[in-house]
């Protein structure tokens, strides 16, 4: 039983770190894709902004386009701290994306057997556990008797 439970943990924990992993990556690719998307979206606006060299227009033409252009430049930045210089690659995070979200999907009905399975080995070890603890108490009790009396 020990080395049944001890294969399937084992199993367990590789499927569920793969998961974690997966789960983690497709979490970043998703605010990569949403900022990249932004970015690309909102850059003819800043691009727009830069071209007006008259003080006062372009002070109303950020005015009119503040969420806007907040949008992009909060996207700017978080994109220029996640690729530390690399281009935005919105396609190839699309299917990056998407390919996890497969894998994930094809390991997620793996998972919830593998750890019921885990969890009723812990409970029959832990019912053996106690049983055996019992039967060796009145023993143990007697022992104690007997080095009392001696």
């Amino acid at each position: 039983m020990q080395e049944r439970l001890s294969s399937v943990s084992e199993e367990f924990e590789a499927l569920s770190g793969s998961m974690k992993k997966k789960s983690a990556r497709i979490k970043e690719l998703q605010e990569l894709i949403r900022e990249g998307e932004n970015y690309q979206r909102l850059k003819p606006v800043h691009t727009e902004l830069n071209n007006i060299k008259f003080k006062k227009q372009r002070e109303k033409f950020e005015t009119s386009h503040d969420a806007e252009l907040r949008l992009f430049y909060a996207a700017r930045r978080i994109l220029k701290e996640k690729l530390d210089g690399k281009p935005i690659a919105l396609k190839a995070w699309k299917q990056e994306y998407a390919q996890l979200k497969t894998e994930y999907a094809e390991l997620s009905p793996q998972h919830k057997p593998l750890r019921e399975e885990v969890i009723r080995l812990r409970q029959v070890q832990n019912a053996v556990d106690t049983a055996l603890r019992r039967r060796e108490q009145p023993q143990e009790v007697q022992r104690k008797k007997h080095e009392m009396e001696l």
